[in-house]
């Protein structure tokens, strides 16, 4: 019976936490505008406090009935995401409307709110290790959470995004640990369970209420979940609104897309081949009906987003139209053909993910694909008048990568800075162009383009962008994604002091965590290490492949499912377990160097064949082979841990996600940005020698402790 309680309880609790980190996640980013920076911090949170929840469970374990709390445990974790999910979506009701949030408010506010579910998730598995009795007890709990891992991230991936809201995927959630709370406990606990279950169901109209708390004074028409973001439709009187996770995509009377469009298409002939990367049904694409092309391609990730066209301008029907529903980087990187202009209509790099559209790598792939005279654009964020130090140094690292690639760029400069480049002469009379095609704009002629194409503005733009000699953005080196999230720092009013006081806070957690123990040292690095593999091998894989979010996700559990069998595989070993540490250690300082080998061969591969290598063997491949790595050592160092199970099975899990969590804020907070993925393989490297030096070291001790006592 105990082991039955013991399988149902970790099941149903990984299942839910996976699931649960992934919807809050995506409710921050909502709530905050979010990008790697805020994803990092809640990830890195939630690891952090489950590892001390899982220490402070381990009193809870030794007290008798461990049933009574495992049964507190689900309820609290049944009903906790509701509370969570409708105080994330309340924070913006604290503020001012319009306010830009800033990395205090964003600490604050998910800290609040997922602490709790932390701390309770994490005290109930050294708990549900006490229902089990032996010295494997530590490396069973390990295979069996993850194994839940793996299902809850299958469910929501697979199931939840595509047909339940947020609040509706708790209300799953919250019946599978109903469920489980009642196999713990006798049946005289039914009423309870049924009275919450009811209290949960009659509670369902509140998702669609708190959701309107995010947008004060507006009328919510549509909120969709979809594999890529919170899609939100909302009405402003007379103004219809499109937002994507709370970022504004597109609002009636916006007249952004005449700039966008008209500027590159006044560079090449009437009838041109036109690529159009994202915006197409916010008036794009009817911006570019005016200069007559004979075909276009309109590249969109997101379905949900085509869509939106039969509820603003119709234009996909146009018969010179070609919707493709693709990533916008891997349609280029595979088409064979030719156009006359690639226009890129994306938000700046505010992610890694969109970083991948202003690098020196893909400008040269957008080149490859573009006829003699073609042109290719894009925009950045600017100003009109001063250009202050973190924006000009955004825009100067995109235009050193510009500038490696293209023989001419042209820069209109405002608000927005918008950006042509080609191999043939560009034209700055815009005006002239429009009056010759008989184009009429209401606002680019008469308001805008005097500011933009002024010839001294430009010229200045020029010079400040080229007068000092800087690093280009690249693929494995997203400078420009560092920039970008230092000028949010400083445009919210952040100190950059809050973030340097959080990376000495998790890795002084993750020193306490240790306690002079080299086999929890041991354990921390590895849990630091596998993050950084996870995340920079991800990257890497949607530098090259694009944002294919199965594919990711598949990834993701594959790496669960790798430290689970490594775990099981373990114990069956004939090798020692002191071996084993070993063997992990120098595994991972391996498999750190042959990762940074596949991004450096990765970023530049073309072929077919070598694409469909790296695509499916090297990067999942290595992902797999480091998680069963990662999960043979636990189970190791588990077997020769001194103490209780219970005990073990808390101060290990402690260690292991302090360690994750310092590897999630280093990687993705300072080095992914600063250093990029090589900077973070070469960290593996260097932990994870120490840590393999500290065991050699008490290893060669005890031989000669041995030898001594022998003679």
């Amino acid at each position: 019976m105990r082991k039955r309680r013991f399988w149902v309880c970790l099941l149903a609790l990984g299942i839910s936490s996976v699931s649960v980190q992934f919807v809050m996640i995506r409710e921050v980013m909502s709530s905050f505008g979010g990008n790697e920076l805020v994803i990092g911090l809640v990830l890195g949170i939630w690891l952090l406090f489950t590892g001390l929840g899982s220490s402070l469970g381990v009193p809870l374990a030794k007290k008798g009935r461990p049933e009574r709390t495992l049964f507190l445990g689900h309820l609290l974790i049944a009903v906790l995401p509701f509370v969570q999910v409708a105080a994330i979506r309340a924070l913006p009701l604290l503020w001012v409307r319009g306010e830009m949030l800033g990395l205090t408010s964003a600490i604050g506010g998910s800290a609040i709110v997922v602490v709790p579910y932390c701390l309770v998730g994490g005290a109930m598995i050294p708990v549900a290790g006490s229902l089990l009795q032996g010295k494997d007890t530590t490396s069973k709990v390990y295979v069996v959470d993850t194994l839940g891992d793996i299902g809850g991230g299958l469910l929501f991936s697979l199931v939840l995004v595509y047909l339940f809201s947020h609040w509706d995927s708790f209300l799953v959630l919250g019946f599978l640990n109903l469920f489980a709370a009642c196999t713990m406990v006798s049946y005289g606990a039914l009423p309870v369970v049924c009275l919450l279950g009811l209290g949960l169901l009659a509670a369902m109209p509140l998702g669609k209420t708190t959701l309107s708390w995010r947008f004060p004074g507006q009328e919510i028409i549509l909120s969709k979940n979809t594999p890529f973001a919170q899609l939100t439709i909302s009405r402003a009187g007379n103004q219809l609104n499109v937002l994507q996770d709370a970022i504004p995509l597109f609002s009636t009377g916006d007249l952004d897309m005449e700039t966008v469009v008209h500027l590159p298409l006044c560079q090449v002939k009437q009838g041109a081949r036109v690529l159009l990367i994202a915006g197409g049904v916010f008036g794009s694409i009817e911006e570019i009906a005016a200069h007559n092309p004979e075909h276009i391609d309109y590249v969109e990730i997101d379905p949900a987003i085509l869509n939106l066209d039969r509820l603003i301008y119709k234009s996909l029907g146009r018969s010179f139209v070609h919707v493709h529903v693709a990533d916008g980087r891997l349609y280029v990187k595979k088409t064979s053909m030719k156009y006359d202009a690639i226009i890129v209509d994306l938000p700046g790099p505010e992610n890694a993910q969109l970083n991948r559209f202003y690098t020196q790598e893909f400008f040269e792939e957008a080149r490859s694909i573009l006829t003699k005279d073609g042109v290719f654009s894009f925009a950045l964020i600017g100003s009109e008048n001063y250009l202050e130090e973190k924006g000009l140094a955004l825009n100067r690292s995109i235009y050193a990568a510009l500038k490696r690639t293209f023989k001419h760029i042209l820069v209109f400069p405002g608000t927005t800075h918008y950006y042509l480049a080609s191999d043939a002469p560009l034209k700055r009379n815009i005006s002239g162009l429009l009056a010759e095609r008989g184009i009429t704009t209401k606002r680019l002629v008469d308001y805008d383009l005097p500011t933009i194409g002024d010839p001294f503005r430009m010229d200045i733009l020029r010079h400040l962008l080229s007068e000092k000699e800087v690093l280009p953005n690249r693929d494995l080196s997203p400078l420009a994604f560092g920039q970008l999230i230092d000028l949010w720092l400083k445009k919210s009013g952040s100190p950059k002091t809050v973030l340097y006081v959080i990376v000495i806070a998790i890795i002084g957690f993750a020193v306490l965590a240790c306690r002079k123990d080299r086999l929890r040292f041991t354990i921390a690095t590895s849990g630091y290490a596998g993050m950084a593999f996870e995340l920079s091998l991800v990257l890497l894989f949607q530098v090259i492949y694009g944002y294919i979010y199965i594919g990711i996700c598949v990834f993701i559990t594959l790496y669960m499912i790798g430290s689970a069998l490594g775990a099981l595989v373990s114990g069956r070993l004939n090798k020692t377990a002191t071996w084993q540490i070993l063997a992990c250690d120098a595994s991972l300082i391996l498999f750190a160097v042959l990762a940074c080998v596949a991004a450096l061969v990765g970023t530049h591969m073309k072929g077919q064949t070598s694409l469909f290598v790296m695509q499916y063997i090297a990067i999942p491949g290595l992902l797999f082979i480091v998680a069963f790595v990662a999960g043979c050592q636990f189970s190791a160092v588990s077997r020769v841990a001194r103490g209780l199970g219970a005990e073990i099975t808390g101060r290990l899990y402690m260690s292991d996600l302090a360690g994750a969590a310092c590897g999630t804020i280093l990687t993705g907070l300072v080095f992914l940005p600063k250093i990029g993925i090589i900077g973070v393989l070469i960290s593996v490297v260097v932990l994870k020698g120490l840590s393999m030096g500290v065991n050699i070291v008490v290893v060669l001790n005890r031989k000669s402790y041995t030898s001594k006592g022998s003679k």
